[in-house]
């Protein structure tokens, strides 16, 4: 699935948008649409401008000058524009036609869909906090930690706690901050280390495009980088790169999840 470098990587990719109006909308699938029904979705974007484009997590927001058009990718979903329709439909769930081009989302497995909202406020209620709100601070994270006492993995997994971060930044993460994933978050003392590598990771990963691993492209069909740059997720039974022991693979907080007995405490 798509996380937070990944999302904002899309959302950088769609800057052109902004100042387009969507003249026409059309989909293939009928559960793409999340909380309206076609009619009532269609009624509400159509002959809107598009404001700004930003996102919260892993959700990719379109500011409209009357409401709010929200997508979420899901496990494959992808979101680009194009100048022309594509002649290769295979995979085409939606499609917005624009008074310049068309924004085109594809959607292998079918899983990522689309909101409207007209305030706001009624999407926040979805999520946490995001590691690029101001919300987000040391002192935050830190309270935050230690009025729960749950495993850190299962914890930063929860978009209701902190929203954007997955499966391969966490373990990143986790490996940067040499914290065992099991580790009660009310245990870890040097939440600093902690903060500064969520910051790090996400970060580092933005300026190279993400993370492609099987499916996550962006800008019709070009490919982040990042996961040459990966430390730990996918590399079981290779050498951990701090102490040469090897990296183990296990599941914990139902995730596969990637870290080093040795170094991860």
């Amino acid at each position: 699935m798509p996380e937070l470098p990944e999302v904002q990587t899309v959302v950088n990719s769609l800057s052109k948008l902004e100042n387009k109006k969507i003249i026409f909308f059309e989909s293939y699938y009928s559960k793409i649409i999340y909380n309206l029904n076609h009619s009532s979705f269609t009624k509400n974007i159509l002959n809107k401008r598009v404001v700004d484009v930003f996102r919260k997590g892993k959700y990719i927001l379109i500011k409209l000058n009357k409401g709010y058009l929200v997508c979420h990718l899901r496990m494959t979903g992808q979101l680009f524009l194009s100048d022309k329709m594509p002649e290769n439909k295979n995979y085409m769930r939606a499609f917005f036609k624009l008074n310049k081009g068309f924004m085109i989302y594809n959607d292998i497995r079918k899983f990522g869909g689309f909101y409207y909202f007209n305030n706001i406020n009624d999407f926040n209620l979805k999520v946490g906090v995001d590691p690029f709100d101001k919300e987000f601070t040391l002192n935050w994270l830190t309270k935050g930690l230690l009025s729960r006492s749950r495993s850190i993995k299962h914890l930063l997994l929860d978009q209701k706690f902190v929203c954007g971060l997955g499966n391969i930044y966490i373990d990143e993460i986790l490996w940067m901050s040499k914290i065992h994933p099991q580790r009660k978050s009310d245990k870890i003392k040097n939440t600093k280390v902690l903060y500064d590598s969520i910051l790090f990771i996400l970060n580092n990963s933005i300026n190279h495009h993400g993370t492609t691993i099987i499916n996550f492209t962006f800008d019709n069909m070009k490919t982040g980088d990042f996961k040459n740059k990966l430390k730990v997720y996918g590399r079981e039974g290779l050498l951990c790169y701090q102490c040469e022991n090897k990296i183990i693979k296990e599941k914990i907080a139902s995730r596969s999840t990637h870290y080093c007995q040795y170094c991860q405490k």
